[in-house]
């Protein structure tokens, strides 16, 4: 699904954020991971609406997909999430 994507160093620097990370880095990091986001939902058009058509809902796989995260990221990194999203919802 995913077409390819420029890499791009806020993407390098969430994945090696430390968990103890400033409230002051997480938001700045969060502000520059925006374009990234975007590049990236231009990229993959159907990337926001895959859920829609999940075999077991869209609420199961929402739930699946937030469980893997916090497997996956440190609470610090899905901060920076979370504060990316509010700033695209925002915009």
């Amino acid at each position: 699904m995913m077409r390819q994507t420029p890499d791009d160093p806020a993407a390098a620097d969430l994945d090696n954020l430390a968990a103890d990370a400033s409230e002051e880095t997480r938001q700045a990091l969060a502000e520059r991971l925006v374009p990234y986001i975007r590049a990236v939902r231009e990229a993959n058009p159907g990337l926001d609406d895959s859920r829609a058509d999940a075999p077991r809902g869209k609420r199961f796989a929402d739930k699946v997909i937030d469980d893997a995260m916090a497997e996956l990221y440190n609470p610090a990194q899905l901060d920076v999430l979370r504060r990316a999203g509010e700033l695209l919802r925002g915009s």
